[in-house]
């Protein structure tokens, strides 16, 4: 299912509810995009999608979070230890083990308890068609549902997403480029 939307398809839709209506399009509390000569196409997701996580080529039903800024992934073992100076984090992923550099370590603050220091490494994550590298938090997601949370920063300017629908695509084949 796709979103498609462009100036005029805003116009129309506009012009057509209230034909009579002469007012703008922004004084009926409308947004255009600002490139508004191109057509915007985004898919629309649900709240709870498949995701394919590489290296591994694991597949996980992930819940998509728009309140949280970053993905975050539930590993089953992690180890965190230095070589070279350098921090790296061995994890244990459906019996998949792979290593990582560190990119740097995050606070997350819960409440009335002490923060929560975690791993943040460079993952790609494959969801529809769309394939990017992003930074994804490790956690212990073990009391929760489902693995993988899928945050704004993998999200954002990608996807329209609507909670009353799930499992609305297939994460397709990782290719090496």
């Amino acid at each position: 299912m796709l979103l498609v939307l462009g100036s005029n398809l805003v116009s129309q839709a506009a012009s057509k509810e209230n034909p009579k209506n002469n007012s703008t399009v922004e004084e009926q509390n409308m947004t255009i995009p600002e490139q508004t000569n191109q057509e915007f196409i985004k898919p629309i997701i649900g709240a709870v999608e498949q995701v394919r996580i590489i290296p591994g080529d694991i597949i996980l039903k992930a819940r998509i979070d728009t309140g949280a800024t970053t993905t975050s992934l539930g590993v089953d073992e992690m180890e965190i230890y230095n070589e070279d100076g350098k921090e790296y984090v061995e994890i244990m992923l459906n019996g998949m083990k792979s290593k990582h550099k560190v990119i740097r370590f995050t606070q997350i603050k819960q409440q009335e308890k002490e923060s929560l220091r975690r791993p943040v490494i460079r993952l790609r994550l494959i969801l529809g068609e769309v394939s990017e590298s992003v930074d994804v938090t490790l956690a212990d997601r073990s009391n929760f549902t489902y693995k993988c949370l899928i945050g704004r920063n993998f999200l954002y300017e990608r996807f329209v997403v609507d909670v009353s629908l799930e499992d609305t695509t297939t994460p397709k084949p990782y290719e090496e480029n």
